[in-house]
């Protein structure tokens, strides 16, 4: 009997412990691990270790509604704010025409619907932005493969942004012979490069230089787009390809970045890579696999 009633505590203890564990989970849900159960091999201790990995699953799971969550309600606030700057240019250009007509002088008239068109358009393309960023988080977009020589997408990318650079006082320079071909999505791949290179001419100096070079590594194309910008802050590196990033103490201009976001999931789709350093300014290296090595 005396064993019997041993037996029977020591039972009850450790069922006692699992049930306070389990009540102390569905009391807090928090991430803190409870101390771990010593393990007698029984059915005891097995509940015990299916209920820990449980939890560990569910907090996990709850970890990341909460960060999802929290990109959403900032990715909503960062949609108002950048949508509702060129509507209230619009609308104040707009009335201004109206409450103005008879007195402006036609000169001024055109100034101000050139201006009011302009922002239009502007917002038109943040519009097709947030299409394009949503139809890549949705997965609604597949890359068409396909090989094709690199260097010669590279030289037509350039040429097309040179007017842009010049404009902007930058140098653009480009160094790719390589005559290798990329098994990837050609322009998926145009698309990647002008947002990188739009992204460097606009945060270079002017009388600094765009640079953009080529060469193969690892099995694969790796281009790099350095511009003469002052660079990336240390701790902003990991956020730049995060949707509406700015880095903190940046001057707002026009809206903040989508195209990196977009560039980075395009890679992703097409078993690439999109990475950035710091080096004399910003450095953004895109890999894409050669068509050789598939």
């Amino acid at each position: 009997l005396l064993a019997w009633l041993v037996f029977f505590r020591m039972l009850t203890r450790r069922l006692s412990r699992l049930t306070e564990r389990v009540e102390s989970f569905e009391r807090e849900l928090s991430s803190e691990q409870s101390p771990p159960l010593v393990e007698k091999g029984d059915d005891i201790d097995y509940l015990a270790s299916r209920f820990d990995l449980m939890a560990r699953r569910i907090v996990a799971q709850l970890d990341l509604l909460k960060h999802k969550d929290a990109q959403r309600r900032q990715l909503v606030a960062q949609v108002s704010h950048d949508l509702r700057t060129p509507l209230a240019s619009i609308q104040g250009y707009l009335e201004a025409l109206r409450m103005k007509h008879e007195t402006l002088e036609a000169e001024e008239r055109g100034r101000f619907l050139a201006v009011a068109l302009s922002e239009t358009h502007r917002l038109g393309r943040q519009v097709e932005e947030l299409f394009e960023l949503a139809a890549l988080d949705a997965r609604e977009k597949q890359p068409d493969i396909e090989p094709f020589v690199m260097a010669e997408l590279l030289y037509d990318v350039v040429q097309k942004h040179r007017p842009a650079a010049e404009r902007a006082g930058v140098e653009l320079t480009i160094s790719a012979t390589e005559t290798e071909s990329v098994l990837a999505d050609i322009a998926m791949t145009e698309r990647v490069l002008d947002n990188l290179i739009s992204n460097a001419i606009d945060h270079s100096p002017r009388n600094t230089r765009v640079i953009l070079t080529m060469s193969v590594r690892d099995g694969g194309a790796e281009i790099t787009v350095a511009d003469g910008g002052p660079g990336i802050r240390k701790e902003d590196l990991g956020q730049v390809f995060d949707p509406f990033y700015q880095a903190a103490g940046a001057e707002r201009t026009g809206h903040a970045g989508l195209g990196l976001a977009i560039a980075q999931r395009l890679v992703v789709l097409q078993q690439g890579r999109l990475s950035a350093h710091n080096a004399n300014g910003a450095v953004f290296t895109l890999w894409l696999p050669l068509a050789s090595s598939s």
